[in-house]
């Protein structure tokens, strides 16, 4: 029995292949997304922003992200870019810009990085860290109603089983975050492991 998701996501992979049989394998951009956690009142929560319909991403429930730019930069000892501090950087402040959110740089944890196959139309070689929210549970959470249209603080099953009625959209690798997530009850467990 398949869900609306999975007949969306098969949707979706059909136009893909369609689209990399035209054009080819387009190029990796550098991205950075925070998983931003609480501890709600019935366990661990992560902030999910809904992305306007209209731009990458549009309508699906994504971590705070996106494009690492070049002023984000972080340079090692060697003089060469450090990929992990310059996607933290990018992290912080898209943070920032999304949801109004503070983020502490030092308190980040590395989370995962994803790179799309090559069929997908647009390619985000994309960091995943995670950190706790400086707020108490229902921290203020602020957004421009242009690039993000709504935000949430869900729990990581919560947001599988909505995905999986087809009530929202995840792209995998926010599908992939919340399912990992699922396996921890508080945010100290969860940064820890």
């Amino acid at each position: 029995m398949s869900s609306a998701g999975d007949s969306r996501d098969q949707r979706r992979y059909d136009a893909w292949v369609h689209r990399h049989a035209e054009h080819g394998t387009t190029e990796l951009i550098p991205a950075a997304t925070v998983l931003v956690l609480q501890d709600g009142t019935d366990g661990l929560e992560v902030l999910m922003l809904r992305k306007n319909s209209k731009i990458a991403f549009g309508g699906m429930w994504v971590f705070p992200g996106g494009r690492i730019d070049d002023e984000d930069t972080v340079r090692g000892d060697d003089g060469e870019p450090d990929e992990l501090a310059t996607a933290a950087r990018a992290a912080v402040r898209e943070a920032a810009e999304e949801a109004r959110i503070a983020v502490d740089p030092e308190a980040l944890v590395w989370f995962s990085h994803w790179v799309p196959p090559p069929i997908t139309p647009k390619r985000f070689s994309t960091f995943f860290v995670a950190t706790r929210a400086s707020e108490g549970p229902g921290g203020v959470v602020e957004f421009d109603d242009g690039e993000i249209v709504a935000q949430a603080w869900m729990a990581p099953a919560g947001a599988r089983a909505r995905r999986g009625a087809g009530d929202i959209e995840l792209a995998p690798p926010t599908w992939v975050g919340v399912s990992l997530l699922s396996g921890w009850s508080c945010s100290a467990d969860a940064l820890g492991a």
